[in-house]
């Protein structure tokens, strides 16, 4: 059997949020897809407001976001899904759009008996949150995108491209020998790690895997592909952070979203930090995440204490809120 680093790192980690009350729920979907979600509540009272935290490509929801578990779930409980064909979840569906994603998260969600929920995605996990955010408007009460081009075009990619040397963006994002690996590595962060090559091939190995049905993924995304209806705009208070050196959704991108959204989003740029703010600089992330979450928690449940009676319900149908006057519907 071959030993990996990376997969006792990720034991390990597992093994640690485990003991912080991380647990692992595995749930079958009517249409024929399981999704594993990690998922971290408390038994507070009121519960604490929801927080669906959506990981990008090149990643599962652990790797992703295991470096904002321990700061936003002080404050929120979290739903930590693998998409599709990462991680734990599969599905013997031939959809492969992040509109799929997107409705099966939700799916997940109400097995969950999650009733609103605030979301954040990166990458392609922002793809899966803008169509949440759309499609579910009573179930998203806000959005964050965290470098994710969900304004891009189909030529939006070219620059980077040249810039790799590539003729096809998926053998940038699904590399297939180390040397491509690291020349990826290296134009998805602002810093390239020193690391042997023994552990980016161990990393592709165990992370790797399911190739063709990822490929079929890339080929099925809606965003950003010819003939695509024009973008939907958001209801909901939107949240951009963007690394000022991603490589592979350049700042342009975040401030033509901001442009679409209009005067209901906010961007902040990192400074030093590529396309993975959630790993490079994960505390200046978390600081923002919490503060946007924060407030959105706050504002909203002013809104309702100033709302009159009679207006209430329709107040919490609007921004994805439960019917109780005193808390929110998020219970697992």
């Amino acid at each position: 059997m071959r030993f990996s680093v990376v997969e006792l790192v990720v034991s390990v980690k597992r093994a640690y949020w485990a003991s912080q009350g991380l647990k692992s729920r595995r749930i079958e979907l009517s249409n024929g897809s399981t999704m594993h979600c990690l998922v971290k509540t408390s038994a507070s009272s009121p519960p604490k407001p929801a927080v669906l935290l959506v990981h990008g490509f090149g990643a599962d929801g652990l790797s992703g976001w295991d470096k904002q578990i321990g700061a936003l779930g002080k404050h929120f409980d979290l739903y930590i899904p693998d998409l599709l064909f990462f991680g734990e979840s599969t599905t013997r569906s031939s959809e492969r759009s992040e509109i799929f994603q997107a409705e099966c998260v939700k799916n997940m969600l109400d097995c969950l008996q999650v009733k609103s929920v605030m979301v954040v995605g990166h990458s392609y996990g922002g793809f899966v949150g803008f169509w949440m955010a759309h499609r579910f408007p009573e179930l998203v009460r806000c959005l964050v995108i965290v470098s994710s081009g969900v304004c891009m075009t189909p030529s939006s990619n070219d620059d980077l491209l040249k810039e790799i040397g590539a003729s096809d963006i998926r053998d940038v994002l699904l590399p297939r020998n180390v040397q491509d690996f690291k020349k990826c590595i290296n134009h998805t962060v602002y810093k390239m790690p020193w690391l042997p090559n023994f552990i980016y091939k161990d990393f592709m190995e165990s992370k790797g895997g399911r190739r063709n049905e990822r490929l079929e993924l890339f080929d099925g995304i809606v965003i950003g592909s010819k003939n695509a209806h024009p973008l939907p705009t958001l209801v909901q208070e939107v949240l951009i952070i963007w690394g000022k050196n991603d490589k592979i959704f350049k700042l342009q991108e975040a401030h033509a979203i901001q442009r679409h959204i209009g005067e209901k989003a906010k961007l902040v740029v990192i400074e030093e930090c590529g396309h993975v703010p959630s790993i490079e600089k994960p505390a200046e992330l978390n600081e923002q995440l919490l503060k946007f979450l924060l407030d959105i928690e706050k504002s909203q449940t002013e809104m309702i204490q100033q709302t009159p009676k009679n207006s209430k319900q329709i107040y919490r149908r609007s921004t994805g809120l439960g019917e109780d006057d005193n808390s929110f519907e998020t219970s697992n």
